[in-house]
C-alpha cells in the first residue's frame, strides 16, 4: 500500500489552497503517480528512510502534482491528443511532461529530480 506522502496541512502549508472537498484524494493520487516517477523507489526505501531534504521536495512536489491533477483533470483523460473543427483546434499533448506514462507539470520534475530519485542509472 502506497501511503500519501503529503498531508492536506503540508498543502495550506505550502500556500494551496484546498480542493473543494477532495484534496486527500488528489493527495493520494499524486502521491502514487509521484512513486511511479520515482520508480519505486519512494515506496522501496521507505518515506521515513529518505533524508529530510528529500522528504521535504517530494512532498512539494506531490502538492504540486495534485494541484496539476485537479487543474486538468479535464483533460487529462481525453484519448485524444488534439482535435480541430473548422479553423478552431485544439492539442492536449502540450500539457506538462510525459514521464513513466504520467503527465506532470515541470515543476513537479524539477522537485523531484533534486531527490535523486528518478535517475535512470541503477544503484
Amino acid at each position: 500500500m502506497i501511503k500519501m506522502y503529503a498531508s492536506i496541512d503540508d498543502y495550506v502549508r505550502l500556500g494551496y489552497e484546498e480542493l473543494d472537498d477532495k484534496t486527500e484524494v488528489y493527495l493520494e493520487r499524486a502521491s502514487r503517480q509521484v512513486n511511479v516517477i520515482c520508480f519505486g523507489r519512494i515506496n522501496g526505501y521507505g518515506f521515513s528512510n529518505l533524508t529530510d531534504h528529500q522528504k521535504s521536495l517530494i512532498k512539494e512536489a506531490v502538492c504540486a502534482h495534485a494541484k496539476f491533477l485537479y487543474d486538468y483533470k479535464d483533460y487529462l483523460s481525453i484519448p485524444l491528443n488534439s482535435f480541430s473543427i473548422s479553423k478552431t483546434s485544439m492539442n492536449f499533448g502540450d500539457i506538462g511532461v510525459s514521464i513513466s506514462g504520467i503527465r506532470t507539470s515541470k515543476e513537479v520534475v524539477e522537485y523531484l529530480r533534486g531527490t535523486g530519485l528518478t535517475c535512470r542509472v541503477i544503484r
